[in-house]
């Protein structure tokens, strides 16, 4: 199996290793720390693992396509009117019975249909082909 050695590989490596580095000096050196010891170093081997696996493909094989780019601008676009829908909606709710929605707890939910919007539409729109 043959790895890539690009500065960009070679860079996350030196991430993951220094998350994984500090993770160690955080949890035997901070004791009231050590969960977020534990989390540096979890995620830097989660970035290990991942780094292996992009390293043995070809940089070509990450370059998106025309038909990508198209369809994750389309994504982005209808997510952005979603959330504008669910600003909307909490707005009437607001009016219809006041100090019903408080903006901070509903910020959560507004950022995650917009993430999770946005992923399941490019992946919507990348699996229904060429859009017009």
């Amino acid at each position: 199996m043959k790895f890539r050695k690009d500065k960009y590989i070679l860079r996350f490596f030196g991430m993951s290793l220094s998350m994984i580095l500090l993770g160690t000096i955080i949890s035997i050196f901070i004791k009231s720390m050590f969960f977020i010891g534990g989390g540096l170093i979890l995620g830097g081997f989660v970035l290990l693992v991942s780094g292996l696996y992009v390293s043995t493909k070809p940089i070509e094989y990450f370059m998106p396509d025309e038909r990508i780019k198209k369809n994750t601008a389309i994504a982005g676009y209808h997510a952005f009117w979603l959330v504008l829908l669910i600003i909307t909606i909490f707005n009437m709710i607001e009016m219809s019975s006041p100090s019903s929605v408080k903006y901070l707890d509903a910020s959560t939910v507004i950022m995650l249909v917009g993430v999770y919007s946005f992923l399941s539409l490019r992946w919507y729109y990348n699996k229904k082909g060429d859009l017009e």
